[in-house]
């Protein structure tokens, strides 16, 4: 449990794309511990898919489906990349030894992101299939951003602070590292990644003043002959010198998925911070408000242009990702009067509080997340980037400063963090890292069966409740548990148990829908009907509706054969049903 990350390595590159390549495969070979990221890449896709089905449908011959259709999706993908970008990864992965087939898991979270999209169409997604029309604005999980600029930033400078949340717990957030690239032509850029990951453009920087951070978004208006996040956001960083330029790239290409990429920069006379928001060969851009001086990006489209279409893959992924945009925001309203300092960027990155019920929660519709994998504070004007190199949740720290700066001759340089003052551990309110890494033990071991089974998943969720203060969220995901297990009587109790703790109203109702449904199983009519009756009578809100929608559907009644194939979702607190 007690992980250690691998020190930050800072890395010079130079030369054409495909010079650039090698330099980094070189120097992965040099500083080592790269090879995760290509045992974890192939199947990443895969198995984000497979965790939405019950434990015994995780077999090899869905595995096998799984993994012929996503590699026909990310090779088609990989035909219509541009040229140099293609040179530029075959060339990292033959100086490091890997083959050259590798480079079509570049495509990985597109190609993911592109079934959900198509799975949602044909209504074939678990969750989509129970879920109709109500709510056009749906929501997806990952990522957090906050920009300040102006008087709402303490020194009056433009700060870009990013949660990467990424399923990349125990690779990406173990090895951090950091990129300059000052290419042949074109503009000099930064990048921050992992070893092993020659990703720019997911969160990046340039000389012209832009950073760029990517946000996943869900629709079902997919393609695959148009570019990759990837090689969308290099173009970006790599020749975009302002916001303008930036929506130019966008307008001129289809991109292969859906995101919502914010970008800023502080030498705008306009908006200094905007969001483009594209699925397959429609994009639109949402601007930050004449006057303000500070926008937030979670998971959700802003543009109404985009919203139609776009696709709920969870019954809690709209509270989720509106939970985050308004928690930030509400950071950031109390510190408008005194200004807000980097340190307050990195706290807001590692915050815990729930809006909906104002209280600290270890999981759930929370800022930090258990797989935020890279957590980052950028300031071109500032000329530094500040980079957390703790393991996830990262928004935790440490964090290290890192100048911005340029060299001329290719290398690398690994940074001691008990050689740099600026490396200091957050620590947010009501946290216990203890409970933390008890709940990640416990994710870990529910998406990979051989590191344990429900037993041991059961015992790291009991560690990290006697840590915790009356936490509705554990209470609720050991329900789940004991639901998958058939043990109906201890359910019931749990999730009585977190119905009375929970005071947000959407979680409220999650908890007594299963109350209901497990009460039903128990042959309990009269129980049943009262905590059915609990849920119609929640908020008309979307994230209300969404649970009234399934009181419909169960028409008072739900069977233990149902109750037997959940599974729990540690990303969202939720559960993963047929």
């Amino acid at each position: 449990m007690n992980r250690q990350t691998h020190p930050l390595a800072v890395l010079q590159l130079k030369g054409t794309q495909e010079e650039m390549g090698r330099q980094f495969g070189e120097i992965m070979k040099s500083i080592g511990q790269y090879e995760p990221i290509f045992d974890y890449y192939p199947v990443m896709a895969r198995n984000l898919l497979l965790g939405s089905l019950p434990r015994n449908r995780r077999n090899v011959l869905t595995k096998g489906f799984l993994s012929i259709c996503l590699k026909l999706a990310q090779n088609q993908m990989r035909k219509h990349r541009p040229l140099d970008f293609s040179k530029r990864t075959i060339a990292a992965l033959q100086a490091t030894g890997q083959s050259p087939k590798i480079e079509k898991d570049l495509f990985t979270m597109d190609a993911f992101q592109n079934s959900v999209g198509l799975l949602g169409m044909i209504q074939m997604l678990p969750e989509l299939a129970h879920i109709g029309e109500y709510g056009k604005t749906q929501l997806v999980p990952a990522c957090t951003s906050a920009v300040v600029w102006g008087n709402q930033s303490k020194d009056r400078m433009l700060y870009h602070a990013r949660n990467f949340d990424f399923p990349g717990v125990d690779v990406w957030d173990l090895r951090p590292i950091v990129v300059f690239c000052n290419p042949a032509r074109g503009l000099r850029y930064g990048y921050v990644t992992c070893r092993g990951a020659d990703a720019p453009g997911i969160t990046a920087f340039n000389e012209s003043g832009l950073t760029l951070s990517f946000h996943t978004r869900f629709h079902k208006k997919v393609g695959f002959s148009g570019l990759g996040v990837i090689d969308f956001g290099h173009k970006i960083i790599s020749e975009a010198s302002n916001i303008h330029e930036a929506v130019e790239i966008a307008r001129k290409h289809k991109i292969d998925s859906t995101w919502g990429a914010i970008i800023t920069n502080y030498r705008e006379k306009g908006p200094k911070a905007a969001i483009i928001e594209t699925n397959f060969g429609t994009m639109d851009v949402v601007y930050s408000h004449p006057g303000s001086e500070s926008f937030v990006n979670t998971n959700h489209y802003l543009s109404p242009k985009l919203q139609e279409g776009e696709i709920l893959a969870s019954p809690v992924f709209y509270n989720h990702s509106l939970s985050r945009y308004k928690r930030a925001q509400q950071i950031l309203a109390d510190q408008t009067s005194r200004g807000t300092t980097v340190e307050d960027l990195q706290e807001l990155l590692s915050d815990t509080i729930d809006p909906n019920s104002g209280e600290s929660r270890i999981m759930g519709s929370t800022i930090r997340q258990i797989t935020s994998v890279k957590s980052v504070v950028m300031s071109p004007e500032a000329q530094k980037i500040y980079v957390s190199t703790g393991c996830a949740p990262t928004g935790d720290g440490p964090y290290l400063e890192i100048p911005i700066v340029w060299s001329e001759t290719p290398g690398y340089k690994i940074i001691d963090p008990k050689e740099n003052s600026k490396s200091k551990k957050k620590t947010s309110q009501s946290k216990n890292r203890s409970a933390i890494q008890h709940y990640k033990e416990a994710m870990l071991i529910n998406d990979n069966p051989k590191l344990g089974g429900v037993i041991e998943i059961l015992d790291h969720l009991e560690k990290a409740k006697q840590l915790t203060k009356k936490d509705p969220t554990i209470s609720f995901l050991q329900a789940i548990l004991k639901l998958e297990t058939g043990q109906w009587k201890e359910a019931s109790d749990l999730l009585e148990e977190s119905s009375k703790l929970e005071s947000g109203s959407c979680r409220k109702a999650q908890a007594q829908l299963w109350l209901a449904r497990t009460q039903s199983a128990l042959g309990n009519k009269k129980s049943a009907a009262y905590f059915y009756d609990q849920v119609k009578n929640t908020s008309n809100a979307v994230d209300g509706m969404i649970w009234k929608k399934k009181v419909a559907l169960d028409k008072g009644s739900y069977p233990k054969r149902k109750l037997r194939q959940v599974t729990p979702n540690f990303l969202l607190v939720d559960v993963n049903e047929l």
